[in-house]
C-alpha cells in the first residue's frame, strides 16, 4: 500500500480545500513536513487516521467524545455552520501481480443535536465507486492496516519513550504478534465455540437447576458491565497519563535548561569543591617534598657520572699508593733472588719488563690529581632514587592537572547554579505535575487491582455456571451427544491453545533477531547487547548483554531506551511483512544529537518503501537535514496564514 494524495477541506486548522501528492520514487522513500507547533502537523496526521479508520481512529484530541461530538468539533471554526468537512486519500494496493488504485472520500456536516453528527463513506477502486466496499470500509480498512497494528505505521515520536517501557512495549508485542499471526481468529473461534459449549450443555440442564442457571447468566453479564466499565477507565487513565508523562519530562527539560537542578547540588558541589582544592595543596606539598630531596640533581646526572667516576679513580690512586712501596721491595727481593739462581738472561729480562710495566701504571695512579675526596659509595642508589623521583613527579603531576580540570568543571557547575527566586515557579510547576503524574499512576493501580478482582469473579461465576450445567442429566442419547460434543469442544480448545503457543513460541525467534538487528542498526554499538528474548507468555522484552547475561532496560540510557522502542516498532512491521507507508510526527522527539544521527542515517531512509516525517525547524535540520537530504523525494512547509484564517501546506522546507 502506498499512499497518493490526501484532500483536506475545512477539518481542523484547514480552511478550504488542500491537496497534497504524496507519491514517492523508488530509493527516495521520505516525505519531509516541516511546521512549527501549532502549525497543523498533528491534524495531518489525524486526518490520515481518521479518512482510513472513522470512529475508531485514535486522533491527538479526541479524549473521550462520542464520535458525533468529534466530527462535530473537527469543522473549521472559521466556516459556516452549513459547510462541509471531508477528507480524501487516495492509494494503490498491491496483491500478488495486481495493482488497484482505492479513494476513500469521507465528509460529514453539523447536525443540529451534535452527537448526531454523521460522516458519510465513498470508496472508488479503480475509478468505479464500489457500493459494497463503502458500505463496510471500516471493516474492510483492516484489509490494509488492521487498526490494530497502525501504532507500528502511524506514530508520535515525542510519546515513543514511552514504549521503552517493559510492560507498555509487551502489550505492544503480543497485539502485533496476535495480529502477524492471526490468533484473533483464533480468539474469537474459541469464543463461539464457548458459546456453542454453553449452549448444549444448556440444553442438558435439569428443570431443578434452571433458575440457578439463569440467577448465574444475571451475576456473568453484570460482572462482564464491569469488566468493561474498568478497562475503558484503564485506558482512559493510561492515556491521561501518558500525556502527563510528557508534560513531566517537558517540566523537567525546563527546569535544566534553567539550570535550577542544580540548586539541590549546591551543598554537594562546594563539597566536592572543596575536596578538590584539599588535595591540590595536598599535591604541591609532595611535589615541593620531592624537589626539597634528590630531585634537582637530576638536571646535572651528566655531572654526577663525571664526579662518580673521578671518585672511583681517586679511590684506585688511594690504594694503589698505599701498598706502592710493597710491591717494589717485594719485586726486588724477588728479582735478587733470581740473579741468585743464575737464569738465563732472556726470562730475566722478560720478568724486568712485566715488572717494570706494573711500576709504571702505579706511577700512573699516583700521579692522579685528588681533589674529590669522597668514597663512591656515596652514590650508590643515587640514580634509582632520581628515577624514582622523577616517575613520582610526573605522576602528582598528571594528578594535579586532572584535579585542575575537575577544578573547573565544578567551578563551572557552581556558576551556572541561578538564584532560587528566578527558577523557583519552574520548581513548583514540576513539582506539581509530579504529583499529579503520581496520582494517576495509583489511580491506575487501584483500576487495575479492581479489574483483576472482576476477571476473577468472572472465572469463578464462569466455573460455577458450568459445574451447573453439567450437574444434572437427562439419560436421553440426545442429551449424551450434547455432553459428547460439548466434551469435544473442550478438547478442541485446549488444542486450539497449543497450537497458538507452538505458533507464537516458533514466530518469537523471528521478532527477536528482528528487533536486535535494528536496535543495533540503530545503536551501531554491536558489543551494547548481543540479543533479545521475548517471554512466550508475558511477551515482556529482556535484553541480553555480550556476555548473554540479562541486561535491565535500565541500563540503557534515555536516548537507546527510545531506540530500543523504535526498534521494536521497526522489527514488528518488517515481520508483518505488509507493504505498508510509516507516519512519523515529531520525529526526533527529545532525542540527543547522536542518536538523531541515527535514525536519520539508518532509521528514516529504511523503514519503508514511503516514510511520512513531520518535523519541527529544531529537529530535522542543519546537518540532519544535509544527511536525509538524499533519501527525500518531496519537501512541504506547513504554516499558519492568519489574514486567511488557515494553515497552508506548500512546496519547499523551512
Amino acid at each position: 500500500m502506498l499512499l497518493k494524495e490526501l484532500v483536506i477541506e475545512n477539518f481542523g486548522i484547514y480552511k478550504g480545500k488542500h491537496s497534497i501528492d504524496l507519491t514517492v520514487q523508488d530509493g527516495k522513500p521520505v516525505i519531509l513536513f516541516g511546521g512549527l507547533n501549532g502549525g497543523g502537523k498533528t491534524t495531518f496526521l489525524d486526518a490520515l487516521q481518521l479518512v482510513l479508520y472513522g470512529k475508531h481512529a485514535k486522533c491527538s484530541n479526541r479524549g473521550t467524545l462520542a464520535y458525533g461530538k468529534y466530527l462535530a468539533s473537527t469543522l473549521n471554526r472559521f466556516v459556516d455552520d452549513n459547510e462541509t468537512a471531508s477528507l480524501e486519500l487516495t492509494f494503490s494496493h498491491t496483491t500478488e501481480t495486481d495493482e488497484q488504485e482505492f479513494t476513500v472520500h469521507r465528509s460529514w456536516r453539523l447536525a443540529k443535536n451534535l452527537e448526531n453528527t454523521k460522516d458519510k463513506v465513498t470508496v472508488t477502486c479503480n475509478g468505479l465507486i464500489d457500493q459494497h466496499i463503502s458500505q463496510y470500509w471500516d471493516e474492510f480498512v483492516n484489509e490494509f492496516i488492521p487498526l490494530s497494528l497502525s501504532d507500528l505505521f502511524f506514530f508520535d515520536g515525542e510519546k515513543i519513550e514511552n514504549l521503552a517501557h517493559p510492560e507498555r512495549s509487551a502489550d505492544l508485542i503480543k497485539t502485533g504478534i496476535e495480529n502477524l499471526l492471526g490468533l484473533d481468529l483464533l480468539t474469537q473461534l474459541n469464543i463461539d465455540l464457548s458459546n456453542i459449549e454453553r449452549k448444549r450443555k444448556t440444553d442438558n440442564v435439569d428443570d431443578s437447576v434452571i433458575k440457578k442457571v439463569e440467577i448465574c447468566e444475571v451475576d456473568i453479564g453484570e460482572n462482564n458491565a464491569v469488566v468493561s466499565k474498568l478497562r475503558k477507565q484503564a485506558a482512559e487513565l493510561e492515556q491521561v497519563t501518558s500525556d502527563k508523562n510528557v508534560e513531566v519530562n517537558q517540566a523537567r527539560q525546563r527546569v535544566r535548561n534553567s539550570g535550577a537542578h542544580l540548586i539541590d547540588e549546591r551543598d554537594n558541589i562546594q563539597f566536592e569543591l572543596g575536596a578538590i582544592r584539599q588535595k591540590l595543596k595536598d599535591n604541591l606539598q609532595q611535589r615541593v617534598k620531592l624537589d626539597a630531596g634528590c630531585g634537582p640533581l637530576s638536571l646535572i646526572t651528566n655531572l654526577l657520572q663525571q664526579t662518580k667516576a673521578q671518585a672511583e679513580l681517586e679511590q684506585d690512586a688511594s690504594q694503589a699508593a698505599y701498598v706502592d712501596n710493597a710491591i717494589t721491595a717485594y719485586e726486588t727481593k724477588i728479582l735478587e733472588a733470581l740473579h741468585a739462581q743464575n737464569l738465563p738472561k732472556d726470562a730475566l729480562s722478560s720478568i724486568e719488563q712485566v715488572m717494570h710495566s706494573m711500576t709504571q701504571q702505579r706511577s700512573s695512579l699516583l700521579s692522579v690529581e685528588t681533589y674529590i675526596g669522597v668514597s663512591p659509595s656515596v652514590f650508590n642508589g643515587l640514580d634509582e632514587k632520581i628515577t624514582q623521583d622523577a616517575y613520582e613527579r610526573k605522576k602528582l603531576t598528571k594528578q594535579r592537572n586532572l584535579l585542575l580540570e575537575q577544578q573547573a568543571l565544578f567551578e563551572k557547575k557552581e556558576e551556572s547554579i541561578p538564584n532560587y527566586e528566578t527558577v523557583k515557579h519552574l520548581l513548583s510547576d514540576l513539582a506539581g505535575l509530579e504529583v499529579e503524574f503520581k496520582n494517576n499512576v495509583t489511580l491506575i493501580e487501584q483500576v487495575k487491582a479492581q479489574l483483576d478482582q472482576a476477571l476473577a469473579k468472572r472465572e469463578m461465576l464462569n466455573q460455577r455456571y458450568t459445574q451447573l450445567l453439567t450437574q444434572q442429566s437427562k439419560d436421553t442419547f440426545e442429551q449424551k451427544r450434547s455432553l459428547q460434543v460439548a466434551k469435544h469442544i473442550e478438547k478442541l480448545k485446549e488444542t486450539m491453545h497449543g497450537f497458538a503457543k507452538n505458533l507464537i513460541r516458533e514466530n518469537i525467534e523471528l521478532l527477536e533477531r528482528k528487533i536486535t538487528e535494528k536496535f543495533i542498526a540503530l545503536s551501531r554499538k554491536d558489543n551494547l547487547i548481543s540479543g533479545v528474548k521475548i517471554c512466550p507468555n508475558s511477551f515482556t522484552l529482556a535484553l541480553l548483554s555480550s556476555q548473554n547475561s540479562a541486561l535491565t532496560p535500565s541500563r540503557l540510557s534515555a536516548g537507546e531506551r527510545q531506540l530500543l522502542a523504535i526498534a521494536i516498532l521497526w522489527g514488528l512491521a518488517e515481520a508483518s511483512g505488509k507493504e505498508l507507508p510509516t507516519v512519523i510526527d515529531t520525529p526526533l522527539g527529545r532525542l540527543d544529537g547522536k542518536h538523531r544521527t541515527r535514525l536519520i542515517e539508518s532509521y528514516f531512509p529504511h523503514a519503508a518503501r514511503q516514510v511520512l516525517l513531520l518535523s519541527t525547524d529544531e529537529e530535522i535540520a542543519g546537518e540532519y537535514y544535509a544527511n536525509l537530504k538524499s533519501a527525500v523525494n518531496r519537501e512541504y512547509h506547513i504554516s499558519y496564514n492568519e489574514q486567511a484564517n488557515t494553515s497552508t501546506i506548500t512546496e519547499g522546507y523551512f
